[in-house]
Parts: C-alpha cells; sequence; structure tokens
C-alpha cells in the first residue's frame, strides 16, 4: 500500500503521467495522455505559439508547465514567450486539449483556464489568423501554428506573432 501511495504522489508531483517508451500508447492518468520522462525527446520536433486574452487582457502562458526537477512532457513551455515546445518520441498529433491537460488547467468552449463565460461573452479561437469553431481543445499543435484564445468581448485584434531566430 505504501508503494502505491508513493507511486501517486510522484505521479502527482511530476505533473504528468509517468514515462512511457515512445512505441507504448500511453494511459491516461490526471486527465493527460501526454508521455513524460527523465529527458526530452526530439523524434517529433515542433512548436505553437499561444496568446490568451481575457476581457482584453493578455493572459501569460507560464515558463516550466510539464516540466519538474526530474520529469518532462513532451509538450511543455520553457519560458513566458507563448510557445508550445512539441518534442516528442513519436509523430503523433496532439492537441491545445492536451497542452491544458498538462498544465491542468480546464479548457472549453465556455472556460478558459480558471475564467469561465459571463452573460454576453463568448469564447473565440483562431488557428493562423483563421477562426477555429467548435471545441478549442481539438486545434492541433502543428508546427509554427499561432494559436489565441479570447474570452470576451472585447475581443481586441492581435498581431501575428513573429517567431524568433532558431525556432
Amino acid at each position: 500500500m505504501r508503494r502505491v501511495v508513493a507511486i501517486t504522489v510522484a505521479l502527482i508531483l511530476t505533473g504528468c503521467t509517468a514515462p512511457v517508451p515512445p512505441a507504448t500508447t500511453p494511459t491516461a492518468t490526471f486527465g493527460t495522455r501526454v508521455p513524460c520522462g527523465p529527458s526530452e525527446r526530439l523524434d517529433h520536433h515542433a512548436h505553437a505559439h499561444l496568446t490568451i486574452v481575457i476581457r482584453g487582457e493578455l493572459r501569460p502562458v507560464p515558463a516550466n508547465i510539464g516540466i519538474t526537477a526530474t520529469s518532462i512532457c513532451w509538450l511543455h513551455t520553457h519560458d513566458a514567450t507563448g510557445i508550445v515546445h512539441v518534442e516528442a518520441g513519436d509523430d503523433r498529433a496532439f492537441t491545445l486539449g492536451d497542452f491544458f491537460d498538462v498544465w491542468r488547467q480546464p479548457l472549453s468552449g465556455t472556460q478558459i483556464g480558471s475564467e469561465r463565460v459571463g452573460r454576453g461573452e463568448t469564447i473565440r479561437a483562431f488557428e493562423n489568423r483563421q477562426p477555429a469553431s467548435g471545441d478549442p481543445r481539438v486545434i492541433v499543435l502543428d508546427d509554427k501554428d499561432d494559436i489565441v484564445l479570447q474570452l470576451g468581448p472585447p475581443y481586441p485584434t492581435i498581431a501575428p506573432y513573429a517567431w524568433p531566430p532558431g525556432f
């Protein structure tokens, strides 16, 4: 019983599922299907940018989502620029919902993180400047995607993300 408790505590503290070999389909643990392990995997390497605007105010995407002292998830952030790193052991498709699961934040057509749609408000999602209809959780994270989530009004115009050199 102590071993089960210790493993459960370790998984909770890492913020992601236990390490999974790339040939294995991970099981859903703590709401995420994103594998994690002791080091980055670069078999599939891509980056997407995420901008979040709540009622007209930019909200940062925090640094070190999916990263702990002993583990790094295949979806993660290194800094607060909004760049989501897809550094995976295989070429499966990951979605914005997967990233929010690693972040341990809710995402739906009525909620972004702790913010819920109120009376007269909606969530608008854009992928590469094009409106994305339906559930924002299903937006696939492809290389150089520029994703904007807005809960409003207001809905300010967001300039396209300018990728820094090296990406």
